[in-house]
């Protein structure tokens, strides 16, 4: 049977010898007997160092302690130099042994962990609603109608002719909602403009299908679906892609933005939806003279790839910037 070298001996001490040199170092006698030997031997060393370190350092401290006292402070700075150049050369002597050079030269690869998988995961809201007439125009502005239970009647902006049963009208959500003082129907975050019940239909008010306010669908407010609040739309990133344009239309340059030869880009943000159109749009950074109304039309008519979110079409909040540029 082959034995192993010193080196192997070496590394088994330190803990580091590969599962064969270990397993035979268990098995051979003769090698254990000589890894017992060093480790005696190395133990016995370190305890002779310690005590003859203690014993030193002690009549160090005794001297200076002396020659302090005595008043003889240049002593004292010399018995401290002592001190430390005899600690010094001890690490250096403890450094020499083999052992002690292969456990320094063992390097530890740290991995840095991964905290995504701590990060919360979007949650798309349970609640919304959304409605609308088929109208031109985006939905008007006002305050939300009455909470209920159930919905019997969706709002709306024009009222009724002579109905045969009139009905209050009723959003339906289960919790209190900030509202906006107003006389008419209308959607808390649209724009003020001319009364519409906007581009949606079903009934209701908004951009969506159903009978609520929003651009959801059902008889509640929001982006969501079903009753309650919504606007539960995702954001990118966490699981969650990007839309992707897939069909782009140039937009139309404004005859006041042509004659001043103005230039530039709108940033719009907007929430790309299932189906891949945009919907709620809004001007995040306005470029005037009738280019922003421009930029809408076009991105209106844009459609996208959706976004996805295990393996299925999410609604999911985008910016686009619109460019305008003369030839």
């Amino acid at each position: 049977m082959n034995h192993l070298s010193s080196q192997q001996i070496s590394h088994c001490l330190i803990a580091g010898a590969t599962p064969e040199a270990a397993a035979h170092v268990r098995e051979c006698k003769a090698c254990r007997a000589e890894l017992e030997r060093l480790e005696t031997a190395l133990t016995r060393f370190r305890s002779s160092v310690r005590q003859w370190t203690d014993s030193r350092i002690a009549w160090q401290v005794y001297r200076v302690s002396y020659s302090l006292d005595s008043g003889n402070r240049a002593a004292a700075g010399v018995g401290s130099a002592l001190v430390h150049a005899l600690i010094m050369a001890t690490v250096l002597a403890l450094g020499s042994f083999k052992p002690v050079q292969l456990a320094v030269q063992e390097t530890v690869s740290l991995i840095a962990p991964n905290l995504s998988v701590y990060k919360p995961p979007a949650q798309l809201a349970t609640g919304g609603g959304g409605g609308g007439a088929r109208e031109l125009l985006d939905a008007s502005k006002g305050k939300l109608p009455k909470i209920a239970p159930k919905q019997f009647t969706p709002p709306r902006v024009d009222s009724l002719i002579d109905p045969k049963l009139p009905m209050t009208p009723t959003i339906v959500a289960d919790q209190p909602m900030p509202n906006i003082q107003a006389n008419n129907y209308g959607d808390p975050l649209s724009k003020l403009g001319m009364a519409s019940n906007g581009i949606g239909s079903g009934g209701g008010i908004g951009a969506g299908k159903g009978g609520g306010i929003g651009i959801g669908n059902g008889p509640g407010v929001g982006a969501g679906s079903g009753g309650g609040i919504g606007g539960g739309a995702y954001r990118i990133g966490g699981g969650v892609s990007a839309p992707v344009p897939i069909y782009q239309p140039e937009p139309e340059y404004s005859e006041e933005a042509r004659k001043a030869k103005w230039q530039g880009s709108v940033l719009l943000s907007l929430i790309v939806d299932e189906s891949g159109k945009a919907v709620n749009i809004k001007v995040a950074r306005s470029l005037g003279l009738g280019l922003d109304e421009k930029a809408i039309q076009a991105v209106e008519k844009w459609r996208f790839k959706p976004g996805m979110k295990d393996g299925k079409a999410v609604p999911v909040i985008a910016s686009v910037e619109v460019n305008f540029r003369l030839l």
